[in-house]
């Protein structure tokens, strides 16, 4: 299947998964219109991808992990809504229309990210189906991949540095523990979830951690590259933010070429770990390779 094809197949299902489900009785409505204004349409979703991709590996039906996906996108969605604020990154579009805030409204850009935050772990924890296909052991585990990637070592410590290493003189380690803490884990948690779905054996986990993380070091290289590259109407979100703000990225340390030869070799790397394993991984490595080769 070609993967683009497969990315929009991912997230058409994702979408109408998340429609059907995203209603709330008892909670103020322009809140709910809020929340599914943040998750809903536009956007790739790639991680989705990421956890369906790898549950398919292991012979996990794709509709079983819908719920999963689902939720992996609300969590992911929070940190662009947060992203967006004024006191983070201060954008006014993202995925091609207003971002959130700009939306809704500042105090609702807040509560509207805790939303999805709390309703993306619910969105699966509350389906009795595919807790029970996956049983208590394997949801502990997934908990604990999700949570350890958002957490003070992981998404918001990595924020944290890519606002206080801003105007500052870095080095290349300290642009790339950014990228691995902002980025790269929750990149690394939707591969590793589907694993854990799937069965993984160990040492099948240990080289999906390691390929979860250079592909999640990539999409953060490409990220930085998209920016000085593509206009903002391609980018569906303000291009040149980050010589803007001058946030630590290695195109200022290295420039556009010799930023993208070292995305390149961690690609390399990332392959040859699909390539040597026992499985077939074919959508992930080719996932992978869409991450390096997109325009927005």
């Amino acid at each position: 299947m070609d993967i683009i094809q497969y990315i929009n197949e991912n997230a058409v299902l994702i979408d109408n998964h998340l429609e059907q489900r995203l209603h709330f009785s008892e909670a103020p409505a322009r809140l709910v219109e809020a929340l599914r204004y943040g998750v809903i349409g536009g956007g790739k979703k790639i991680r989705a991808s990421l956890c369906l991709a790898t549950g398919e590996a292991f012979g996990v039906k794709r509709e079983d992990l819908l719920s999963l996906a689902g939720g992996i996108e609300m969590i992911h969605s929070f940190s662009l809504v947060h992203d967006d604020l004024p006191e983070m990154d201060n954008d006014d579009y993202r995925r091609g229309k207003f971002s959130l805030h700009k939306a809704f409204g500042g105090a609702m850009g807040i509560l509207a990210g805790d939303a999805l935050l709390v309703e993306g772990f619910r969105f699966f924890l509350s389906d009795s189906y595919f807790c029970r296909l996956v049983g208590n052991s394997k949801l502990v585990q997934i908990l604990n991949i999700l949570l350890d990637a958002l957490s003070v070592e992981g998404m918001v410590g990595g924020q944290v540095l890519d606002i206080d290493l801003e105007g500052i003189e870095v080095d290349e380690e300290q642009v790339m523990n950014i990228y691995r803490m902002k980025t790269a884990r929750f990149i690394q948690a939707p591969i590793l979830c589907g694993a854990i779905v799937g069965g993984a054996k160990k040492s099948e986990l240990q080289d999906l951690e390691r390929f979860g993380l250079l592909a999640g070091e990539c999409f953060q290289i490409k990220d930085d590259l998209l920016d000085v590259t593509q206009p903002s109407e391609v980018l569906g979100k303000t291009a040149g933010k980050d010589l803007q703000q001058e946030k630590a990225t290695l195109v200022k340390i290295h420039g556009i070429h010799g930023t993208q030869e070292i995305m390149e070799n961690l690609f390399q790397e990332a392959e040859t770990i699909l390539n040597q394993a026992d499985r077939s991984f074919s959508l992930l490595r080719e996932l992978a390779h869409f991450i390096i080769t997109r325009h927005h």
